[in-house]
């Protein structure tokens, strides 16, 4: 089985996109149909898609934009600065925006308060929050988010890792996503390999990162 660790992982994303030339959109959509391809949507109507404003939010938002296509009910939360945002976050909010007024930003207590209350009238929640890169301790309203996450106990799927988790399996970041089931893009993840509890909830799934990508950083 052929695993992958944090930094292995951002030089394979980087060379397939800044070498190869990718365009890192595409990679976002096909992850975000990867995701829906593992909804189950005769059962999943409803939504709150909780997302950051890096590329696992890009994910997220992508996400958001083909459910929202299909005239599913979704809620989406940002957390973070959206004038730093990465450029495909910006892209699908933009499109979001066009499709839903249901976006709101989580800054406050009375943000928190009104997410705490509105959670509670999905049956899904999607974590797009932190992915792979995630190294340092979970702080203020990003633990206190993932903190309320798992007080809903809600179904919940999560982008690539679960939020807070840590890729390599080695540090414990404070608080992250207990999640129901967990998609993980391209490579699985030597911290997830590592975890009983989230390996059987994990599905890996192809986002077209190129095999030549992949083998100039891991021996096959």
């Amino acid at each position: 089985m052929l695993l992958v660790d944090r930094e292995t992982m951002q030089n394979i994303d980087s060379y397939a996109i800044n070498e190869i030339k990718i365009p890192s959109l595409c990679l976002v959509e096909r992850a975000a149909l990867s995701v829906m391809e593992n909804i189950n949507l005769d059962i999943r109507h409803s939504f709150a898609l909780i997302v950051s404003c890096g590329n696992n939010g890009a994910d997220g938002l992508a996400l958001a934009r083909n459910l929202l296509a299909l005239s599913k009910d979704c809620d989406i939360y940002i957390i973070g600065n959206k004038n730093k945002a990465s450029k495909d976050f910006i892209i699908n909010y933009n499109a979001c925006k066009n499709l839903t007024k249901n976006i709101y930003s989580i800054e406050t207590i009375e943000d928190m308060n009104f997410l705490r209350k509105n959670l509670d009238r999905v049956n899904t929640i999607v974590d797009g929050i932190f992915g792979t890169g995630l190294n340092r301790p979970v702080s203020g309203i990003y633990a206190n988010i993932i903190d309320l996450i798992n007080e809903k106990n809600i179904y919940t799927i999560s982008i690539d890792l679960p939020s807070g988790f840590d890729a390599n399996g080695e540090n414990n970041y404070g608080t992250y996503v207990d999640s129901d089931l967990i998609v993980c893009m391209q490579i699985l993840k030597k911290g997830l390999y590592e975890d009983n509890y989230f390996k059987d909830k994990t599905v890996v799934c192809d986002i077209g990162l190129p095999q030549i990508a992949i083998e100039k950083f891991i021996n096959i």
